[in-house]
């Protein structure tokens, strides 16, 4: 069905945009100048200078990625255990947990409150940057990213790691923006300065598979593995590559690579499903959905695919349920308003509403060509009935 095939195809590539632009100037919020610490006389690390990942920013620590199903239960202790604690480092430690098991919501009040009983803590403000770039907040990210920019030029001396997790966040924020020109600068700075960091390589290629540079993405991936090893972000991104030449054998393969070091690494989980849900494997498909939300319970793409396995099996409150859902989380989805104006018509046979949704999907910056050429046929037909 069309609603498959282009549910398949804007998840992999799926980016989010935001029509404000940040209230700092122009290259300003990439640079720390460490006043203080010039002031005194002491300098910062030489930003030409490769630095190892042990002495800047041991990443496989503090930005590990999603836990998997076994840690996820220590996670949840650990969380119960830090519940009524009321100091910042606990709030902090409880904020990291909430984030990794997805609960961002509760990770963001935790980041709050330790800021609130602690407004200078650096790392607070950088990880509930993080946190707010994850629900695409973006000028709210920003807003913290400056707070937490400018609390480290009056820092003594500041430091490099915090100062490392700061541009990183602050690329992935420009990200969410689909402002790759700001973000690609700085996340190419930071894997030339920690040639082993993951996670910078596999931002950098996404952005690339996403700008349909397939030959530069795979560079990318392809050095990373060379560099720094394994990682389930890197198999994903080489699944959807081989996705993209029409090699579904070889893209499944790698998502099950990625699956096996890290069993709930939510976008391999989806991908995969994709792959079952176009070959009308929808059992497989709802346990794989089913399995990415467990992990990361703010999914949208996850959600979606959901919706559409449960159109297919008759369940359509529960679809229309799972797709309103995803516009509470990002109000101007237009996969999710597309689909759920064909569940409208063809499902709950309200033509008016669906015909609301295929408007939308018209007026959305964030939808394809295809897209709405689709949404636009669909609307034809309509009013030609």
């Amino acid at each position: 069905m069309k609603s498959i095939k282009y549910i398949h195809l804007l998840l992999v590539v799926s980016s989010y945009s935001c029509s404000s632009s940040p209230k700092t100037k122009e290259g300003e919020m990439d640079i720390v100048t460490g006043t203080k610490a010039a002031e005194k006389g002491v300098g910062l690390a030489d930003p030409k200078k490769p630095l190892a990942a042990e002495s800047v920013f041991n990443w496989q620590k503090f930005f590990k990625g999603p836990p998997s199903s076994k840690e996820r239960p220590a996670l949840q202790a650990a969380i119960k255990q830090l519940s009524s604690s009321s100091s910042s480092a606990d709030l902090l430690k409880r904020g990291r947990n909430e984030f990794s098991l997805g609960l961002l919501g509760n990770a963001e009040a935790s980041f709050r409150q330790a800021l609130r009983q602690d407004p200078r803590n650096i790392d607070a403000l950088i990880e509930l940057a993080a946190t707010l770039q994850r629900q695409r907040k973006v000028n709210a990210s920003l807003d913290v990213l400056t707070d937490a920019r400018n609390k480290l030029n009056e820092s003594e001396a500041p430091n490099p790691a915090q100062i490392f997790r700061y541009r990183y966040t602050l690329a992935m924020t420009y990200l969410v923006n689909d402002d790759r020109e700001k973000a690609h600068p700085i996340l190419s700075d930071l894997v030339g300065k920690d040639r082993t960091f993951l996670p910078g390589y596999a931002a950098l290629a996404l952005s690339y598979l996403k700008d349909g540079k397939d030959s530069i993405a795979k560079f990318i991936v392809d050095q990373a593995i060379d560099r720094g090893g394994d990682h389930a972000s890197l198999y994903n991104i080489l699944g959807l590559l081989a996705e993209r030449q029409g090699k579904q054998t070889a893209a499944k393969d790698q998502y099950n690579r990625a699956l096996a070091l890290n069993d709930a690494y939510a976008p391999a989980l989806v991908n995969r499903a994709n792959l079952y849900l176009a070959n009308q494997e929808t059992g497989m498909a709802e346990t794989d959905y089913k399995k990415a939300l467990e992990s990361d319970p703010a999914n949208t793409d996850a959600m979606i695919g959901l919706a559409v396995v449960f159109r297919q099996t008759g369940r359509f409150s529960s679809a229309k349920e799972k797709l309103e859902r995803v516009l509470d989380l990002d109000g101007d989805n237009p996969q999710a308003r597309f689909n759920l104006a064909i569940l409208l018509r063809d499902n709950l046979k309200d033509e008016g509403l669906a015909l609301r949704y295929y408007n939308e999907v018209l007026q959305s910056d964030r939808a394809s060509p295809s897209l709405r050429n689709m949404a636009k046929a669909a609307i034809e037909e309509i009013r030609n009935l």
